[in-house]
């Protein structure tokens, strides 16, 4: 069982408890860059569909500006709009456009709108079928300018957006890795409750067998959670503690020796 090939270690964590009681054998090193790739491969869905969101959002935006928009300005980096306290129009080719200084308007009656811009009072909301991506005005650097000048910076955006995704997605990674590892300390923790009596069976040892019970609740719950319905975060910490438990169950408990 020990020489499995790195494959077999990541296929047969998905099923096997006897795998994945057997990783406690494996180097923390080789754990710790096991616990990198799972992260990757459940975020690839979720990496796609927000680089996509930021992409088309960022087109209509720019499209959309270009248009016979009202003007309006940036002061502070808050939005300022004269005349109308909101501003909304679906009759553009690309979307509906909304202009909500008072944050008027929540995100689940956003995402009701399906796909378009909302200019609220200090971020741009860039909806697309139902997800909405939030880019404040600071974070562009536009802290004081009129719409014309908006449309300028977007423009300008949109030839740096590549590397900028990149970036955000990097970081993005290394948040949700730095979470993982969290999440795996305090499981370990809470799993030497269930190890019995099971002498040798320390700390460092459920740690990595919890990394690798983390293989099928990360991956399949992720890409569920982002492809198709939300899942509770609750329903990742109780699979995976389950498959904890199944795993520790399946280590032999020591015989004891017979008094002479």
């Amino acid at each position: 069982m020990i020489n499995l090939n790195y494959w077999e270690w990541f296929l047969k964590s998905f099923y096997s408890r006897k795998t994945i009681a057997y990783s406690r054998f494996r180097p923390i090193t080789t754990t710790i860059g096991y616990v990198l790739f799972i992260v990757l491969i459940a975020s690839i869905p979720y990496f796609i569909s927000i680089n996509i969101t930021a992409h088309t959002g960022i087109d209509r935006l720019n499209n959309l500006l270009v248009g016979e928009l009202p003007s309006f300005q940036i002061v502070n980096g808050s939005l300022q709009f004269e005349n109308m306290e909101t501003f909304y129009t679906d009759e553009l080719s690309e979307g509906f456009v909304l202009i909500d200084p008072e944050n008027k308007f929540s995100d689940d009656e956003l995402k009701q709108l399906n796909e378009g811009i909302a200019l609220q009072k200090q971020n741009i909301l860039l909806v697309t079928n139902g997800n909405i991506q939030t880019i404040s005005y600071t974070l562009l650097g536009l802290d004081e300018f009129t719409k014309d000048e908006f449309v300028k910076r977007i423009q300008d955006l949109q030839g740096f957006l590549p590397i900028l995704q990149l970036i955000v997605t990097l970081l993005l990674y290394v948040g949700l890795s730095g979470l993982a590892y969290l999440g795996i300390s305090l499981l370990a923790l809470i799993a030497i409750l269930f190890k019995g009596n099971r002498p040798s069976l320390h700390y460092r040892h459920l740690w990595t067998i919890t990394a690798h019970a983390l293989t099928l609740p990360v991956i399949v719950l992720y890409w569920i959670d982002t492809l198709v319905t939300s899942i509770p975060f609750s329903a990742f910490v109780l699979s995976t503690l389950l498959l904890v438990v199944m795993a520790v169950r399946t280590i032999p408990i020591p015989k004891r020796k017979a008094s002479a």
